[in-house]
């Protein structure tokens, strides 16, 4: 079974995230989780005490949770009558006190999820949201892989039929991409495995592409995975034009290195890559 954590605040991305985790869960035997972290409470001592705490302020923070938690589960009744026949997928609610950048990585890992599904908009708002906000924050703090899902992105088993995997040089690889196949094998994927070099390839760059496409030939007899080095001084240049000639409807990495990680959340790079055909972004964790 795999298990799928999708925080909601009920904004279309953070909706939009539900439509497309669901997509991906009902095509395994699935648990998908609907989290709802709610930061404005107070703590139980104000309650307790009441008459030191502005009433009508408790009166508002105590509507303002019901609200929540019934908006929440009705959500989560609505897709429920959604799902079909004989389809293993368990949906349920869950509602936290607390902040979610802070929430979200502590019981991904704990509880041992398989994947964190988060939505964030599109165009120029992204910006803020992969750069300093709260699936920046979860990214950096997760030990639990996080996709990223724009607005825009399809969902529907079309949409994952093209899938880039930025390689690491490191056995981290192997692992991410066993994650990232578990993760899509019901799907009709082709995996594009694409290692970059700022000069040309040496030849332990080769062996290590060698070994790697070895290892998926002999273990992954049911995936095309195509393996390619790709050149240039600039790096976003040259996956751009990687991109140009062979598109992807989902971009994979490892967060093994922290300067990686920053040059795809740069302003740049988000403009590039996540903007380019809104694709959506999983994030592997070191």
């Amino acid at each position: 079974m795999i298990k799928f954590l999708v925080p909601v605040i009920f904004t279309d991305y953070s909706l939009h995230a539900v439509h497309y985790a669901l997509t991906l869960a009902g095509k395994f035997p699935a648990e998908v989780t609907l989290l709802h972290c709610f930061g404005d409470y107070l703590p139980r001592e104000a309650k307790e005490e009441g008459e030191r705490s502005d009433n009508k302020h408790l009166e508002n923070l105590e509507n303002q949770e019901q609200a929540a938690r019934q908006r929440l589960e009705q959500f989560r009744e609505e897709n429920s009558a959604h799902l079909r026949a004989g389809q293993q997928l368990s949906l349920q609610c869950r509602f936290e006190y607390g902040y979610p950048e802070d929430l979200i990585p502590k019981i991904s890992t704990k509880e041992r999820f398989d994947v964190v599904v988060m939505g964030t908009k599109t165009k120029g708002e992204t910006i803020k949201e992969t750069l300093g906000s709260i699936t920046g924050d979860v990214i950096r703090k997760s030990t639990v892989p996080v996709l990223a899902v724009p607005a825009q992105a399809a969902a529907h088993p079309e949409s994952l039929s093209r899938i880039l995997f930025l390689l690491e040089r490191n056995d981290r690889d192997y692992l991410s991409l066993h994650h990232l196949i578990r993760l899509v094998s019901a799907f009709p994927t082709e995996i594009n495995a694409v290692l970059y070099c700022k000069t040309r390839a040496d030849k332990n760059d080769i062996r290590r592409m060698d070994q790697l496409r070895s290892y998926c030939d002999s273990t992954y007899h049911h995936v095309k995975i195509n393996f390619d080095i790709i050149t240039g001084r600039n790096y976003i240049e040259s996956l751009e034009s990687y991109l140009a000639e062979n598109p992807a409807d989902l971009l994979a990495m490892t967060r093994q290195k922290r300067k990686s990680l920053r040059k795809l959340f740069s302003p740049s790079i988000t403009r590039q890559l996540l903007f380019r055909s809104d694709q959506p972004l999983l994030v592997f964790q070191k």
